[in-house]
């Protein structure tokens, strides 16, 4: 039916709306399709000749590189990073690790644990002899280069640093250098280890 006024059938307009709402625009490069021509317009590639990338020779139509990842390994090689300083202390001139402005022996802060005894660390901290000889412990081994693998078993995923000789054994005026020398400490498994301790198990 049409309108009275304008002669106008709203039944094809409706359809033409509906139609409209359907309505794609594709684009020809990449293929992705837009609902609004405005988007279509902004979103529109610009095809550029194809040119090599500089650092791996593809194709491209980037100004210059590929990805990033090129531009990156580019850069490098073309202006490489310098490298750092060695840093040393500003007292004697001992080299440092990077952080640290001073070395051991200029720090009158520095405490050498190896030096200590248990007297000492047990009027520091009571509750945490065993713990901080421990930790010494595993530092000491680790600088000792021995293989981290089990002596009993030969277990090497997962081993744990102990003591030959307790730490309990020692007098109070006993050094930790000594309850910590690598002749005393001993590789072994949570398994062997726990053996070790109850009696189960001699070295």
């Amino acid at each position: 039916m049409n309108c009275p006024f304008c002669n106008h059938n709203k039944a094809r307009r409706r359809e033409y709306l509906r139609q409209k709402q359907l309505m794609r625009y594709k684009c020809t490069v990449c293929g992705r399709e837009f609902k609004v021509a405005e988007e279509f317009v902004s979103m529109r590639h610009i095809r550029r000749p194809l040119i090599n990338c500089l650092n791996c020779g593809k194709e491209t139509s980037n100004p210059k590189f590929c990805s990033r990842s090129c531009f990156v390994s580019y850069s490098n090689r073309a202006a490489p990073k310098r490298k750092a300083k060695p840093k040393t202390c500003k007292h004697c001139g001992v080299q440092i690790p990077r952080g640290r402005s001073v070395c051991d022996d200029c720090n009158p802060s520095y405490v050498d644990w190896t030096k200590r005894t248990i007297g000492d660390i047990r009027k520091i901290t009571p509750y945490q002899v065993n713990a901080m000889i421990r930790d010494g412990a595993r530092q000491v081994f680790k600088r000792s280069e021995q293989p981290r693998i089990c002596r009993n078993c030969g277990y090497s995923k997962h081993v744990e640093i102990c003591h030959i000789r307790g730490i309990s054994t020692f007098p109070d005026d006993t050094p930790v250098s000594v309850i910590n020398d690598p002749s005393n400490l001993v590789a072994l498994c949570p398994n062997c280890h726990w053996e070790f301790d109850h009696g189960l198990l001699t070295l």
